[in-house]
């Protein structure tokens, strides 16, 4: 930091005319230093007081219904199928829609949800010459559903439905999952190399890792899953995973941290390190998907626009 942004124009050059500069120099060393003595436990009372503060507020904003607010309800009249027709387009994106098999009520942890039975096939693979095969159970959000969740995380966390806010939200889940709401089976992806597709388990909505070595398909077999395996990753249970998952939840990469941001007060470890990503997070994002599925609120993607929506210049926040 330039020494101009701490102290006034001219202090040093009035320092250094008048032959002071050891004295000088020691003068604001020592008066800084005493400053920061004495307003050091101030500072560390204002930042508990601001936590407090934000804490306090977060639980209002989380208990909030955006619904009866009289600018969403205007905005619900006049705009809504537009919004339906924007996250329609979203849930286009979603690929592992391929042929549908079936729907199934008694998946464990779901029972009672319709979800939804596919398989897919990748474009042609790089290193195999020909199509991946995937399968995969999916338990996806409507177009309305998908624009309430919009509305109210939007509403909850910046106050706005400008086209900035929703826009973004919907840009990013459309990239981010297609609104693929994965609760068991293969997702195919060519992440690091382009047209070279390998699979990412999922269960509960994110990444999971299987303890047999023997059920993971690896470069040795091009990254290609075999029936076997794709039938055992149609049936998991959390006894079939080692004890940590990926970072990021869908349908909007949702994290940890953003978890406890938005809130969140169970421990699910944290991101910064493989072992500490507990599978306590798979149940809550498990919880908290069914719960979305039933209201016209989705936790986990406010959790994403607390953090994420708040590099957008707006007005009019509290």
């Amino acid at each position: 930091m330039s020494c101009r942004k701490v102290f006034p124009r001219g202090c040093f050059s009035f320092v250094f005319r008048n032959g002071h500069q050891v004295c000088g120099l020691m003068a604001v060393v020592l008066l800084t230093a005493f400053s920061f003595t004495f307003s050091a436990p101030y500072a560390k009372a204002q930042s508990k007081d601001l936590l407090a503060t934000n804490g306090e507020k977060v639980e209002r904003l989380r208990k909030m219904n955006p619904f009866k607010d009289k600018v969403v309800k205007q905005y619900v009249k006049d705009s809504l199928q537009t919004l339906i027709q924007r996250c329609e387009v979203v849930l286009k994106a979603a690929y592992m829609k391929g042929e549908y098999v079936a729907t199934h009520y008694d998946v464990p942890g779901w029972e009672g949800f319709p979800v939804e039975e596919y398989t897919y096939y990748t474009s042609k693979d790089v290193k195999t010459g020909r199509p991946k095969k995937g399968r995969v159970y999916l338990l996806m959000p409507t177009a309305e559903q998908l624009a309430y969740w919009t509305i109210s995380a939007c509403w909850k966390t910046v106050h706005s439905l400008d086209y900035v806010y929703t826009n973004t939200l919907l840009r990013f889940i459309r990239w981010q999952s297609g609104a693929q709401f994965a609760v068991r089976g293969v997702v195919y992806e060519a992440m690091y190399t382009a047209g070279y597709y390998e699979p990412y388990i999922f269960k509960d909505g994110i990444t999971v890792y299987v303890k047999d070595p023997k059920m993971k398909a690896g470069d040795e077999q091009l990254a290609e899953c075999t029936e076997e395996q794709l039938e055992f990753y149609l049936n998991l249970t959390d006894d079939d995973l080692k004890p940590y998952t990926g970072s990021y939840a869908r349908i909007c990469s949702t994290t940890r941290e953003m978890y406890y941001s938005w809130g969140g007060g169970e421990d699910v470890g944290t991101s910064s390190f493989r072992e500490g990503r507990s599978l306590n997070f798979m149940k809550i994002i498990r919880e908290q998907y069914k719960r979305a599925l039933k209201s016209k609120d989705n936790e986990l993607m406010d959790a994403w626009c607390n953090i994420n929506l708040k590099d957008y210049p707006y007005k009019g926040r509290d």
